[in-house]
Parts: structure tokens; C-alpha cells; sequence
């Protein structure tokens, strides 16, 4: 049987109580397209898109929760080693929270439910900041950083709602390559209503991209 995860988002008060949030989206994305799935025993490739989940087809064939009415959410993912092929290297999947915060590892061998504490605690995910959800008004100018750690090349940029249209502009300035104290070369690819990808030349580079989007 699959992991269950579940949580809650929310935020905390000056009293210190947690005050979940409703109606949210949290979304749990592959690390790869190419990857077939059990279903109680029986093997289907990975190749539709979640008519739930509108915009970048990566982000469309990953699974999306909506929060209940007191912030909880339960997502249900498959085993890396048993009931994910192929198996080496073991596949991954990340949560990408409302914040545009992003938490990643492999899914963990064991039913559940776990909840975000025990996947970062005990089974190695980690935090990272490289999908930025960016509230746009149709027709203004959406503006944004992006950190980049040296971990990976891209990083995606959602827009929360959409654009009305995928022809926006778009500005890309990176600053100088922390490693190498030389500029670094940025570019964009897989522009959509929803967002789109920014890609550094080098994927150790560690620096900041300031981004804006102008209809």
C-alpha cells in the first residue's frame, strides 16, 4: 500500500496556537515524468495530466490537496523501491506548500501517516526555495528574487492566479556567482500562463536572479 502524509498549514499566533488555513493548495510533484506506477499490483506509466492542477505539465502530473476547513491536508504518494519503477535511482517527490516553500525527498517505506516533522526528522527531505509562488494581478508587473544554492540548475516561477495570457515579458538579472565571484548566465524555457522556468548555466552556481513579468 502506498505513504499517506498529512498535515496541517496554518499560522501561528501571538499566543502561540496554530490557525490552519482552508481552502489552499498543496501540490506533490515527481522528480521524474518518466516513471511508471503500482496500483494495487497492476503497472501504468506516468503520462496524464491532473485536469486539478492547470499549468506547467511538470507541475501536472504530480497530485494537488486542497486544505480542509481547518488547514489539514493528506496526500497519498507511492513507495520509491516497491511500487516505483524504475527504482535506481529511487525516485523523489516534492511538496510545494502556498508559500512557494518546497520540501523534497524520497518517499518513505512505510505506510503512514507521517507528517511533514517526521519526513524532515527522521527521513531525510529537505527544505528549499526553488518554486516562488507570485500573486499577479492580471495586466500589472509581477516582481521576484530566486535563491539558487548550488543544488540545481532551475528553479520555477508560479504565478498565483495566472496570467490571462502566456506572451508576457519577462526580465531576468542574476547576481554574481558566490563560488567563483563571476557573473552568471540565466535564461528562461516552458513559459505558460501559470509560470515558468528559470535555468543558470552552472547548476552549483549560488547567487540571486531578480525576475519580472510584464503584461
Amino acid at each position: 500500500m502506498p505513504c499517506t502524509i498529512t498535515d496541517k498549514v496554518g499560522y501561528r499566533t501571538s499566543a502561540g496556537a496554530l490557525v490552519g488555513l482552508a481552502s489552499l493548495q498543496v501540490y506533490a510533484i515527481p522528480s521524474s515524468t518518466a516513471q511508471t506506477y503500482s496500483y494495487s499490483g497492476t503497472w501504468r506509466p506516468n503520462v496524464g495530466l491532473n485536469p486539478n492542477i492547470v499549468g506547467n505539465p511538470g507541475l501536472s502530473h504530480g497530485e494537488v490537496a486542497i486544505t480542509s476547513s481547518v488547514g489539514e491536508f493528506t496526500l497519498v504518494l507511492p513507495y520509491a523501491t516497491t511500487e516505483t519503477h524504475p527504482t535506481s535511482p529511487e525516485a523523489q517527490w516534492t511538496l510545494l506548500f502556498p508559500d512557494g516553500q518546497m520540501l523534497t525527498g524520497v518517499v518513505p517505506a512505510a505506510a503512514g501517516p507521517f507528517g511533514v516533522d517526521d519526513l524532515v526528522q527522521t527521513y531525510g527531505w529537505r527544505w528549499s526555495s526553488s518554486i516562488y509562488a507570485a500573486p499577479v494581478t492580471p495586466g500589472a508587473v509581477a516582481r521576484g528574487s530566486v535563491s539558487f544554492n548550488g543544488s540545481s540548475n532551475t528553479a520555477t516561477v508560479l504565478f498565483v492566479p495566472a496570467m490571462t495570457v502566456s506572451d508576457y515579458l519577462i526580465t531576468l538579472a542574476s547576481s554574481v556567482d558566490t563560488n567563483t565571484d563571476e557573473p552568471m548566465t540565466v535564461s528562461y524555457k516552458n513559459v505558460s500562463t501559470s509560470g515558468f522556468d528559470i535555468i543558470a548555466k552552472d547548476a552549483a552556481y549560488v547567487g540571486t536572479v531578480r525576475w519580472s513579468a510584464t503584461l
